[in-house]
């Protein structure tokens, strides 16, 4: 496991200077998260596709600074560009809901612990639990568990 948490970061460190997000799609339904990302190598264009499956939890947050563009609102021509991301196997951080609101109390049970982190214009944060990741061409599995084990069955 600690030979694919150090392959995983080196392709993070090998790809992901100077990338610009140029297709980020969130598929719930298919539980998978998916990055395309464009970079300039020797004045060529490089194509880097990070696949994050088995995604079991995400959560956003966008830093409040005034005068910069968000992700949901941004024209066409203006860049996003990946800021950070990372792959953490003991985990980033433990994401836990705490609601305001008296009679629903209930959400507050549900918590994830993130393994995979990535930033965009250094303000919109991604936090991800996830089973699997797909660097181009390269699979990395099982990263929490048996992949059958995480699927819940009545």
């Amino acid at each position: 496991m600690s030979s694919d948490l150090n392959r995983i970061n080196t392709l993070f460190a090998e790809k992901a200077e100077y990338w610009d997000l140029d297709d980020l799609q969130i598929d719930y339904l298919n539980e998978t998260i998916s990055l395309k990302l464009l970079s300039c190598h020797k004045q060529q264009i490089k194509k880097t596709y990070i696949f994050i499956k088995e995604v079991m939890s995400f959560f956003v947050y966008q830093e409040a600074i005034e005068g910069t563009i968000r992700l949901n609102d941004r024209r066409f021509t203006e860049a996003n560009l990946l800021s950070e991301i990372s792959y953490h196997n003991n985990g980033f951080g433990h994401i836990k809901i705490e609601n305001l609101e008296s009679d629903l109390k209930e959400i507050e049970k549900l918590h994830a612990k993130t393994n995979f982190y990535f930033q965009v214009n250094n303000k919109d944060n991604f936090f991800i639990e996830a089973n699997s990741v797909q660097i181009n061409d390269e699979l990395f599995v099982n990263l929490l568990a048996e992949s059958g084990t995480l699927k819940y069955i009545d």
